[in-house]
């Protein structure tokens, strides 16, 4: 499909169920002719986060968790630190009567 195309939301939701399902979103991209850039975009959009049960989960479960939360984490305080300086600049703007 061309850039641009617009997909109806129940086509999204199934991509992701399948995706989630076939556990491989390259492949469910390429079947349904897709990027997988878009498909990952849709998942974010519409996906199930998967909770995992502390007391039942493997430590490469856990450890995966902790990883993704850290990725998380470190995105967050990024973004924070742009909008801080960002204030600062809208501020110093402002004293300086511009």
């Amino acid at each position: 499909m061309g850039r641009g195309t617009r997909f109806e939301e129940a086509f999204k939701r199934e991509a992701v169920v399948k995706a989630e399902t076939s556990g491989n979103v390259s492949q469910t991209a390429r079947e349904l002719g897709i990027s997988g850039k878009t498909l990952h975009s849709w998942m974010k959009q519409y996906g199930q986060r998967k909770r995992i049960d502390v007391n039942e989960a493997t430590p490469e479960q856990l450890t995966a968790r902790v990883r993704e939360l850290e990725k998380a984490l470190l995105l967050s305080e990024k973004k924070v630190e742009v909008l801080k300086k960002a204030i600062s600049i809208v501020s110093q703007t402002e004293r300086n009567g511009l």
